[in-house]
């Protein structure tokens, strides 16, 4: 039997490995497509990006200042785009950093009415010294960026700019390059636009590294125009899909014996479907153990344990045609809106190889490998759901028409120094009289929400708040009166007439006393491995006594002394700490040491000016 099956669980990457770059370089830009969101993700990936000392994810939510600097690092060169209102809600409050995700995070939504579903990365980076042509890497996964911990498949290939155009990345770029298109509410900001722009050009000459036993990859997107791709199948066919629908299923199993189908995803969609399909597949398979997440897709709850015990999420069609294995993953599920009518915006990937080298259909689906952890599906009679999803329609349905609209935020500060925060929407809504709305400032959580009738031109007043409080992120909470169904997300307005100092306001919340200041310095100075490490274990409550001490230690003077001999982005990214935390009339600062001050002044006079960036 074939050693190294693609599918083969012991096969594991984590998610920090796709974001790594290969060394001697940086990254230059990131794009990531999600159909849902959550924000704690979303500010742990510059982190990793920029750090690659924290040994989990919940370290580096631990450490704000981590967070911190790697947003001021990289969330200018990080694009997001995901579904609009499918961000996850915060009902108890929201990290304050999430204001500095407001020109990093896209809400889009699909043009041809389905779900905009792709999830992917494109990376790229430079090399240090800017000898050389960049590096590119590509990962199709089947998860979110969320928490969740389905079991899922990812693909990641790295690649060269070449001069050539490749015309097997096509779907790709028409794909990425629509993006900025597709934006719902807010335009998507300037920058991410130029950004986008840059990146579309060397993906369209990025040339791949095949993985092993791979001697063929070839992309394709639905959901941007008219035409629909599907897999092609060969003589047998293997379906792994958590969601899927009697039409898309007897069409891809049309011309295969039963005997050569395999079908395998969740008990409760399996019950759905019509005895008519499930006699299509010779083999009707379901995840051992049924602790399955949704991942954000239909539920907010995640499950624990070893990897059969959390759900099935990943997505792939496999079928063997002359001599060849193809598995296709990516996206999409075996559904109407992602293989049929193309509703849905979905990306997939298809990999081809010998069979001999990258095992066959049923090698891939073999009990000494995958099939460890599946079991035949046993037929039941589902639950009646029929009032619970009436119900959800209706919300969904509200969902989509305010997340349609452009809402706007209006801020006014007071005399009393709060931020008086104005709600309008561009086009109008009314809230149906079975339904109640509560919007709420995304930070400060629902209690101090406020009940909404209605959407339109006319501001009304949401809240009163610190300038360190407010971002454009709203939470939003729809209830369906009759069967007390609630559903709870985020949304992004167009925040308008900001203070200049907010972003000064939540630095000086973070770094709230000399000791703060001075880790940080030492974090913008030192090695990042290093520093990274020594703060993530002062998070954690570690000491850090030796390392970050008086100001006009040897360790931060040397540091600041052999940071004048490199490009000067340390000692920028120091100017603009200081500048933030600085009393613009007197220069001083509670949390910056004189003693610092005065040596900076001398720093400031020579300190190299910011190269030019394309």
């Amino acid at each position: 039997m074939q050693v190294n099956a693609a599918l083969d669980p012991e096969n594991r990457a984590l998610y920090a490995e796709i974001l790594r770059g290969p060394a001697g370089y940086d990254l230059d830009a990131a794009l990531a497509t999600t159909y849902t969101l959550d924000f704690e993700t979303a500010l742990v990936v510059p982190a990793t990006l920029a750090f690659h000392a924290a040994e989990n994810r919940q370290e580096t939510l631990d450490t704000p200042l981590a967070l911190l600097e790697g947003l001021e690092r990289l969330s200018s060169r990080i694009a997001i785009f995901c579904e609009a209102g499918r961000i996850k809600a915060a009902p108890k409050g929201a990290n304050r950093l999430t204001a500095l995700l407001e020109d990093t995070v896209t809400e889009v939504t699909a043009p041809r009415g389905g779900a905009f579903h792709p999830k992917l990365w494109l990376l790229r980076f430079k090399p240090i010294g800017d000898i050389g042509r960049p590096r590119l890497r590509l990962a199709l996964l089947s998860r979110n960026l969320t928490t969740d911990a389905s079991w899922d498949l990812s693909m990641s290939l790295d690649g060269t700019a070449t001069d050539e155009i490749q015309d097997q990345n096509a779907p790709l770029v028409e794909l990425v390059r629509a993006l900025p298109t597709l934006a719902s509410g807010r335009p998507t900001p300037k920058h991410v636009v130029t950004m986008v722009r840059s990146l579309v050009k060397d993906l369209a000459r990025a040339k791949w590294e095949h993985p092993d036993n791979i001697r063929k990859i070839s992309f394709a997107v639905n959901g941007l125009t008219d035409q629909v791709w599907r897999p092609i199948i060969g003589r047998n066919l293997g379906v792994i899909s958590p969601f899927v629908t009697d039409g898309a299923l007897k069409n891809l199993v049309d011309k295969i014996d039963p005997a050569d189908a395999y079908l395998l995803s969740r008990g409760e969609e399996l019950a759905a479907l019509s005895p008519e399909t499930l006699a299509r597949f010779g083999k009707v398979l379901v995840l051992d153990e049924m602790a399955e997440t949704e991942d954000g897709e239909e539920s907010e709850q995640t499950a624990v344990g070893p990897v059969p015990a959390r759900g099935l999420h990943a997505k792939v069609f496999i079928t063997e045609r002359h001599a060849s294995t193809e598995i296709t993953m990516g996206s999409g599920n075996a559904t109407a809106p992602a293989l049929i009518g193309g509703e849905n915006v979905e990306v997939f990937a298809t990999l081809s190889g010998y069979s001999a080298h990258l095992g066959t259909m049923e090698e891939q689906m073999a009990p000494d490998r995958l099939g460890r952890f599946l079991r035949e599906y046993v037929p039941y009679t589902p639950t009646d759901t029929a009032q619970q999803d009436a119900a959800e329609a209706r919300l969904e349905k509200l969902r989509r028409l305010i997340a349609a609209t452009r809402l706007v935020l209006r801020c006014e500060a007071s005399e009393d120094h709060r931020i008086h925060l104005h709600l309008s929407a561009a086009v109008p809504i009314v809230v149906p009289q079975e339904i109640s709305l509560r919007i709420w400032p995304l930070v400060i959580g629902l209690e101090h929400g406020i009940n909404v009738p209605a959407l339109n031109g006319t501001e009304r007043l949401l809240a009163r708040l610190a300038l360190k409080d407010v971002t454009r992120w709203i939470g939003v909470r729809l209830k369906d009166i009759g069967s007390g169904l609630e559903m709870d997300f985020t949304l992004g307005t167009d925040l308008v007439d900001l203070p200049d100092s907010r972003t000064a306001e939540i630095l000086r919340g973070l770094i709230e006393n000399q000791g703060a200041f001075l880790r940080y310095i030492r974090l913008l100075l030192g090695d990042v491995s290093e520093a990274a490490k020594a703060l993530f274990a002062a998070g954690a409550g570690g000491s850090v006594s030796g390392l970050f001490s008086n100001a006009t230690d040897a360790p931060i003077l040397e540091d600041m002394v052999r940071a004048l001999s490199g490009d000067g982005r340390q000692l920028r990214d120091i100017e603009r700490l200081v500048t933030r935390l600085s009393d613009p009339e007197t220069g001083k600062s509670e949390v910056i040491p004189d003693e610092f001050l005065q040596l900076w002044k001398t720093f400031r006079e020579v300190l190299p000016k910011e190269p030019h960036r394309e």
